[in-house]
């Protein structure tokens, strides 16, 4: 979760941290309940004003924590800066050594990188590695212009409202708890489900088959 100073910002005449909270809150209440699911919580940018190596594993992960987790949300305060790549390499090391479980990674941010790092090379090294599976990043209101440098990262939503975000959390919910690899939604330009019997190839990145 991003606690940089920027989630101090105004967002649908709320603070963008306020958003953040209620409706991870919420989150973390739902996922609880599902078998076989644990959580953790990574904040950066809460602790210090000026530092690029701000990010601290708050909440470890474990069944039934989703209390501490709220309890931490309602304590932090946005101080510093968006050490995203930093973050993304301590947050590999929060996952517990289970070869039968599937890492995975939620982002949320208001911002892009401010440290110099290189988060889509860190991403990908990760995925390659078999550490995460790829990430799902969600920005809060982020510049259009700006969301190329989150697309190479993960699976990218912009949220544009509170409304959407609550919308884009229950999506990558629902993917994060899917059984399969692979999801199509085939769509037409419209973004409807109009289209049928179209022809697809899947292939393999690694071993091309």
């Amino acid at each position: 979760l991003d606690a940089s100073g920027s989630m101090y910002g105004k967002w649908q005449g709320k603070l963008k941290m306020s958003s953040a909270k209620s409706i991870l809150g919420n989150m973390v209440d739902s996922l609880e309940q599902i078998p076989n699911v644990e959580m953790a919580l990574r904040v950066y940018g809460h602790q210090h004003k000026q530092d690029c190596q701000d990010t601290k594993l708050e909440v470890s992960f474990k069944p039934g924590n989703s209390g501490p987790i709220k309890d931490v949300l309602q304590q932090i305060t946005p101080k510093g800066r968006t050490p995203i790549a930093y973050s993304l390499e301590q947050a590999a090391t929060d996952f517990p050594r289970d070869p039968n479980v599937r890492n995975i990674i939620i982002l949320i941010t208001d911002g892009v990188e401010e440290c110099g790092g290189d988060p889509c090379a860190l991403s990908r090294k990760l995925q390659e590695n078999h550490v995460v599976l790829k990430p799902f990043v969600i920005g809060l209101g982020i510049d259009k212009n700006l969301t190329n440098r989150f697309d190479c990262m993960g699976k990218f939503y912009n949220a544009s409202s509170e409304k959407s975000f609550k919308t884009i959390m229950r999506v990558v919910v629902s993917q994060v708890l899917d059984n399969t690899t692979v999801q199509v939604n085939l769509l037409d330009e419209s973004d409807q489900p109009n289209e049928t019997d179209v022809g697809m190839t899947f292939s393999d990145a690694e071993t091309g088959i």
